[in-house]
């Protein structure tokens, strides 16, 4: 009996080391200026990005990235173009036409009242198969788009938790 009970403890010991080491450094980064929080597995790269709406009026696109071997973890928002009115349909369509790829999943969600999709794209960059993962949201006045790019032969268990832990932490912060 006690041999039992030391083998359970010792499997006990073992699973919550391995469940430990999986999202080592993780922080908890604040963005004041884009009013959200987000956990991510380092210091991101800031940046910004120049976009337009269809009919040509220019926009910057705000992002905080971390890039690792195998995974990038990218947060991205825009405000809302005067005069234009954001759609959900036009953005996974563009967002999926940018890197040639196919939508292998789509489904709609929801973050603090605010309507959202979730997105599964595939897409082959030179002779790789990548995987996008993405949600956005549309509030009042911005978008919030995260995503999660990965080569498809790094698919595992332990990266689909790291990604569902940075979309899980996502929150956007009240002025």
């Amino acid at each position: 009996m006690r041999k039992a009970a030391l083998t359970i403890l010792f499997l006990l010991l073992v699973a919550s080391l391995a469940f430990a080491a999986q999202a080592p450094g993780w922080i908890t980064y604040n963005s004041a200026e884009g009013r959200y929080t987000v956990s991510l597995p380092a210091q991101p790269k800031l940046g910004t990005q120049e976009s337009a709406t269809a009919d040509g009026q220019k926009f910057l696109q705000y992002m905080a990235s971390v890039q690792q071997p195998d995974i990038i973890y990218l947060v991205g928002y825009f405000d809302h173009v005067a005069g234009t009115t954001f759609s959900a349909d036009r953005a996974r369509d563009g967002m999926v036409s940018a890197v040639k790829g196919t939508l292998v999943s789509e489904r709609v969600i929801s973050l603090s009242g605010y309507s959202g999709r979730e997105l599964k794209v595939a897409a082959k960059l030179d002779t790789s198969d990548y995987i996008m993962l993405a949600k956005l949201w549309d509030t009042e006045t911005r978008v919030y788009v995260l995503q999660v790019v990965y080569p498809k032969s790094a698919e595992s268990e332990a990266l689909k938790m790291n990604a569902a832990k940075y979309f899980d932490s996502f929150q956007i912060l009240k002025n």
